[in-house]
């Protein structure tokens, strides 16, 4: 059985989304295996949760990384098919992120 419970985000889970958006901002964003691989989310939650991220200004971004955020996370989301996520909001149901298996045909 699966918890339903919500992931928790913490400070250090938003350091990671800004460092790897950081590292991957001049290649459009990483790939959405990369995404899930790091974060188990879609790409929708990731970059949802990431311009949340680089739209605020305490974070210890200079206003180039910012605009670049910015502008990948724009290029990017209208480009993938999602529904709004709970990554915007601070938490990711990590049930929501694994894949589901199929049933049989039987």
């Amino acid at each position: 059985m699966t918890s339903t419970k919500p992931h928790v985000r913490s400070k250090r889970d938003d350091d990671l989304v800004l460092e790897f958006g950081n590292r991957w901002a001049l290649f459009g964003g990483g790939s959405a295996e990369d995404i899930f691989v790091t974060f188990g989310w879609t790409e929708a939650q990731y970059f949802e949760r990431l311009q949340v991220l680089a739209g605020r200004r305490f974070p210890p971004l200079d206003d180039t990384l910012r605009q670049r955020l910015l502008a990948v996370c724009a290029e990017r989301l209208p480009r993938i098919d999602h529904s709004p996520s709970p990554a915007a909001q601070g938490h990711v149901d990590d049930s929501e992120s694994r894949p589901t298996a199929r049933p049989s045909p039987h």
